[in-house]
């Protein structure tokens, strides 16, 4: 037994997860951190393919521009997508008066309102407005995987929507295998997903390796191919695998700017048990994502994990607390003990006159020992107090701004339904929830930081030249105090700083900076003395 908890021991760290996971986790933490990078990346590349599309005359080259446009915000944004693909239905109409154009366009827009979850929207296009009499060969094959890709989303998410009558995705693969060039990847695609309806796990693997050999990670395909490599070693019982793939998955969506994905996602639902705050990490960032995306299935789809992870929060608070009343226990019966043998010592000491002064230094030890245990006492209770407050805080703010974005979201999805898009832009242009969101938290975290470090403000100032003091108002933070909080906290990362209170990493440097050149102590020693804060 004493080997096999050390073998344990070895195998996994303080978090309980073992060692390669957690090096493929802190792999991806790398990626996560670097996620403003690749967006503004991805943003100078869309502005230069805008800025194209306005300076073409030629209208058959402005449509071939915002296809391109329409494809490279596909899965970045539902909104940009949709006002590209229905721009270039326009243009396919008028001027173009060319039906082939039409239909390429709404074949793309039924197949964006499908893997955003509109299935309806993707029904009433994709089965009752597109002539399909009409279509040409390529056109027919473009159109036949739409509906089979809407098919097998469909199966995937139906528990969520009313039931619609369509094919079965399996009924479209012998025609997408006589129409798609064999050994394609779309080819090789359509026949993953029929080896894996019959169960033939290990030749699926195969043939989703060879779909990810000649794919790279800038691609957004390979984090596609190796999400369903996942799903195959999840389905092969192969754990260690499917976390592999799903982390290989969720950095190929960082590195292309993807907003709506599913690996980040699951990668926080596999360690919810064994690293809730990490998992809770994760999974604010895939809803930030999804609400920017815009479409309507992914929020849903996280906000059920959210509530798994308040359980989680719950359970670790449970054990926590029964570790306090195990310790509190213990306690009482090492005061019961010595009690116990300071009444043996005092019988004793009224026959054997040479033991009272040992009796007396007992009894000594006996009182400081009490007064040590009181102390400690009250600072458990007093810690239990501030972690307590901390996670109801927490949950109420989270809470809130789920309720508070249920109520705009029910708001605006009934303006929607009216046909009032006036009222709906004009109440979208001005939502102010993003902001309400983050004074909420800097109200949050101001009120539990204060109640851990009461004394913060003023050991702060001490450090610094009495003319550059900083005098918040009650209870509240300054920027510059919330960024020396976090510091002493240990976030001594900028970028992560940036991250957590939302501002600029060149902000973050300048408040830093700004408070260090008023620092009455060694500039350079100052991030340390600051961690020493309340020690």
């Amino acid at each position: 037994m004493l080997l096999s908890a050390a073998a344990l021991c070895a195998a996994c760290g303080p978090d309980g997860l073992d060692r390669p996971t957690r090096q493929l986790l802190n792999e991806l933490d790398g990626y996560v951190s670097a996620r403003d990078v690749y967006v503004a990346r991805k943003l100078d590349q869309m502005d230069a393919l805008r800025k194209l599309a306005q300076s073409t005359e030629d209208p058959r080259m402005r449509f071939e521009t915002e296809m391109n446009i329409a494809s490279e915000y596909f899965s970045f944004s539902f909104d940009s997508t949709q006002k590209y693909l229905k721009h270039c239905q326009e243009l396919a109409l008028d001027p173009l008066k060319d039906r082939d154009r039409y239909n390429l366009a709404s074949i793309k827009l039924g197949h964006l309102y499908a893997k955003a979850g509109s299935y309806m929207e993707a029904y009433n296009l994709l089965y009752q407005q597109i002539d399909t009499a009409s279509l040409t060969v390529p056109l027919r094959t473009e159109y036949l995987f739409a509906l089979y890709d809407f098919s097998m989303d469909l199966a995937g998410n139906s528990g969520m929507v009313e039931q619609l009558n369509i094919a079965d995705a399996a009924s479209f693969r012998p025609a997408l295998y006589f129409l798609l060039p064999r050994d394609s990847k779309s080819w090789r695609t359509v026949l993953r997903d029929d080896l894996l309806s019959q169960e033939r796990y290990a030749e699926a693997d195969s043939v989703g390796h060879l779909l990810l050999a000649g794919t790279r990670p800038e691609e957004h395909a390979y984090a596609i191919y190796a999400f369903y490599l996942s799903d195959i070693a999840d389905r092969m019982g192969r754990s260690d695998d499917r976390m592999y793939w799903l982390v290989k998955s969720a950095e190929s969506d960082i590195i292309n700017a993807v907003k709506d994905y599913a690996s980040l996602t699951m990668v926080a639902q596999n360690i919810l048990s064994t690293d809730v705050d990490r998992s809770f990490r994760y999974l604010r960032i895939a809803q930030e994502d999804a609400l920017f995306y815009n479409a309507k299935l992914r929020p849903w789809q996280i906000s059920r994990s959210m509530i798994q992870v308040q359980d989680a929060y719950s359970s670790r608070q449970e054990r926590m607390q029964k570790f306090t009343d195990g310790a509190a226990i213990g306690l009482a019966v090492l005061v019961l003990a010595l009690s116990v043998v300071s009444w043996f010592y005092v019988v004793r000491s009224r026959k054997l006159s040479q033991m009272r002064k040992k009796l007396e230094e007992s009894n000594a030890r006996l009182t400081a020992a009490n007064e040590t245990l009181n102390g400690l006492n009250k600072q458990i209770s007093n810690a239990d107090q501030v972690k307590e407050s901390f996670i109801v805080s927490f949950l109420e703010s989270f809470s809130g701004q789920i309720h508070m974005f249920r109520s705009e979201d029910n708001r605006l999805r009934n303006l929607l339904k009216k046909g009032r898009t006036d009222l709906l832009l004009k109440d979208i242009s001005r939502s102010d929830r993003s902001e309400k969101a983050r004074e909420e938290f800097y109200n949050t975290f101001d009120t539990t930081f204060l109640a851990m470090y009461p004394d913060f403000v003023e050991q702060f100032n001490s450090l610094l030249k009495e003319d550059a003091r900083i005098n918040p108002p009650k209870g509240r933070l300054t920027t510059e105090l919330r960024i020396f909080a976090l510091i002493r906290l240990g976030v001594d990362d900028s970028k992560r700083i940036a991250t957590m209170l939302d501002y600029s990493l060149s902000t973050i440097y300048n408040y830093k900076v700004s408070v260090k050149n008023n620092a009455a102590v060694d500039r350079d020693s100052f991030e340390e003395r600051v961690k020493m804060i309340g020690k």
